[in-house]
């Protein structure tokens, strides 16, 4: 009896996605699992929305992401041998889903500036981008890493690798094409709480976005006991360039941002 089964292709996006983590799996990853209480942040969201004004959870994330690189830059930062560039403006890629010939893909998407742009900056710059027209293009809005990632899919595999290593090896282009940060929010789509672990990609700081469960916990002076909504998330450093101190304070200073509520004050 033959076996039935259906032959489908790999979309370009995907081979786009191959190539870049392989760029990252060579570095020596180390992982944080973070619950943060994001009751006060969702309730200004909320209220904002039900105001008529959009606000991106994903988009106010990424206000608190750079606000805690702008204290602590050395998380900010590509090596190259022996020397380290810290940059002083924040970058971070994150993938957009959007259609494409019929097919819903992640494609990737930097938004630049993210600490001179507010929480309402960075969620309409999100949404025009899932509406808008990007065409035939694996990378939005960039025309010039379009062209890279299309060369580096259609090169043989070892090609592909090789010739991204090369181009990539000025941490200056790499900045500017691809950002520090990679945050990615699949987890975003469940329906309870959970840590994704990410596989690591060419970016030092890869935040991955897990779900939000309602949990008891202590608050106040007199730690009365209260259900709250708590979002998991995954921090992943490159310990070749971020050392274990910045990175601890950095994640606690991340999680104090978010459940202040930082940025939010509309």
């Amino acid at each position: 009896m033959v076996e039935g089964y259906r032959k489908t292709r790999l979309p370009a996006t995907r081979l786009l996605a191959i190539q870049a983590m392989s760029m990252g799996v060579k570095a020596h990853f180390v992982k944080g699992f973070l619950e943060v209480d994001v009751t006060e942040a969702r309730r200004t969201i909320n209220e904002a929305k039900s105001g008529g004004t959009y606000i991106s959870l994903t988009g106010w994330l990424m206000k608190c992401l750079a606000s805690a690189v702008k204290e602590f830059p050395e998380v900010n930062a590509y090596r190259k041998g022996r020397s380290v560039y810290v940059f002083e403006t924040v970058h971070i890629g994150i993938m957009v889903e959007r259609d494409l010939r019929g097919e819903l893909v992640p494609l990737p998407y930097l938004v630049k500036d993210c600490d001179t742009k507010s929480v309402l900056d960075i969620s309409r710059e999100i949404a025009s981008v899932k509406e808008g027209d990007v065409g035939e293009d694996l990378v939005i809005a960039d025309r010039k890493a379009a062209r890279i990632a299309k060369l580096a899919v259609w090169l043989p595999g070892p090609l592909g690798r090789l010739g991204m290593r090369v181009f990539f090896r000025n941490p200056v282009r790499k900045h500017k094409m691809m950002g520090t940060i990679g945050v990615t929010a699949v987890g975003m789509f469940g329906k309870s709480g959970g840590w994704p672990l990410p596989i690591p990609n060419a970016q030092p700081l890869v935040v991955a976005v897990g779900g939000i469960s309602r949990k008891p916990r202590y608050t106040g002076e007199g730690d009365e006991l209260q259900a709250r909504d708590m979002l998991d998330l995954t921090l992943m450093f490159d310990h070749d360039v971020i050392d274990g101190g910045p990175a601890t304070r950095f994640s606690a200073r991340l999680i104090e941002l978010m459940e202040s509520a930082h940025g939010l004050e509309l």
